[in-house]
This record gives C-alpha cells, sequence and structure tokens, in this order.
C-alpha cells in the first residue's frame, strides 16, 4: 500500500522570485491616528455606517466575486507550472524483497520530471527521511536503449500518480541488480 507523504510546492521558479520578494516585503499598518479615532467614535455611541445603495452594495459583491475567480485562475496556473514533491513509500524495488523502498519525484504536474530518487526507508518511517540510503538519485533522462548492461532485473510498479497530476496513471520501471543496487529509473504516464 502506498503512502503519499507529502505533496507540496517548492520555491516559485526563478521568474516569479522577484516578485516573490517584493510581495513579502510588503507591511501594512495602520496610520497614527486609527486608534484614537476609533475610541472616540465607540465613546460617541457611533455605529458603522451601513451602504444604503442596493446597487452598491451588489457591485461590490460581484467586485469580490470577480476578485475570487481571478485569484483562483492564478493560483490554478502557479500551481499547474510550479513543481511538487511526491514521495510515495513502500515497494520492493531494488529486488531484496522486502517492501521497504520508496521513490521521491520533482516534477510539473502532468508535465516534465525534474529529479527521481529511488531509497530504500531504512527507519522505516514510510517516507523519505535523512537516515535514508538513496539507491539512486537521477536529474537527467534514462539512458537509451541498448546501452544497458547485462544481467539487470525490471521491476514495474504501477499505476500510481507519481507526477502530481491528481490521477493514479503513472509507472515506475526500475533496472538493478538484486538485492540492493539500482541501476537507473524511469517514470511514463498511461495513455
Amino acid at each position: 500500500m502506498s503512502r503519499d507523504r507529502s505533496v507540496k510546492g517548492d520555491d516559485p521558479p526563478a521568474e516569479l522570485e522577484e516578485l516573490n520578494g517584493l510581495l513579502r516585503r510588503i507591511r501594512f499598518s495602520p496610520r497614527a491616528s486609527l486608534e484614537p479615532e476609533l475610541l472616540g467614535r465607540m465613546q460617541r455611541g457611533e455605529q458603522p455606517a451601513r451602504s444604503r445603495s442596493v446597487v452598491g452594495r451588489r457591485l461590490r459583491q460581484g467586485s469580490l466575486v470577480l476578485g475570487g475567480v481571478a485569484v483562483f485562475a492564478a493560483i490554478a496556473v502557479f500551481a499547474s507550472e510550479h513543481p511538487v514533491t511526491i514521495d510515495h513509500c513502500c515497494y520492493d524495488l531494488d529486488g531484496g524483497g522486502a517492501p521497504d523502498d520508496g521513490v521521491r519525484v520533482i516534477a510539473n504536474r502532468d508535465g516534465r520530471v525534474y529529479r527521481l530518487s529511488i531509497y530504500e526507508d531504512v527507519d522505516r518511517s514510510g517516507g523519505r527521511s535523512p537516515g535514508d540510503v538513496t539507491r539512486l538519485e537521477r536529474t537527467s533522462p534514462p539512458l537509451q536503449e541498448g546501452t544497458t548492461p547485462a544481467g539487470l532485473t525490471t521491476i514495474r510498479h504501477c499505476c500510481e500518480d507519481l507526477d502530481g497530476g491528481g490521477i493514479p496513471d503513472d509507472g515506475l520501471v526500475v533496472l538493478g541488480w538484486p538485492p540492493d543496487r539500482v541501476f537507473t529509473a524511469a517514470i511514463y504516464e498511461l495513455r
């Protein structure tokens, strides 16, 4: 049984780092006269002013709805292009016989895979942790056909959500020498 340990966004893409820095530096604070003004109004028993215009209220509500839709759309676009980290454990991916291996993927949702790691869950935490042994760390495309050494065992695992798209339509192929050596691995999407 797999456990999705984490699906989270990492740092923003390089083209948004400057904007992210600017937004993080913005600080809001009330003007100095706000507190005395509010205290004076409370002491006089003033109630907050209510809008008398139904049209004005409807316009404000419509603006809020449109603003919410715009924010949701921006988040959806950002999330689809922002890498996520997916960690699935525990399988027998190195041919050792025990379901003590995990796969960690950094990828765009339903898109490019940036990093693929196969690890042994030494501490039995059910996910990648500092004490685990890395069997493979791949940041480049897999080897081309015909370049694999003789004597490798092929282990296939299907079907999981390994690219963060939300649908369990991804498979994993691992080539290695049992009981604990991994030569290469690749993720593929079922069509």
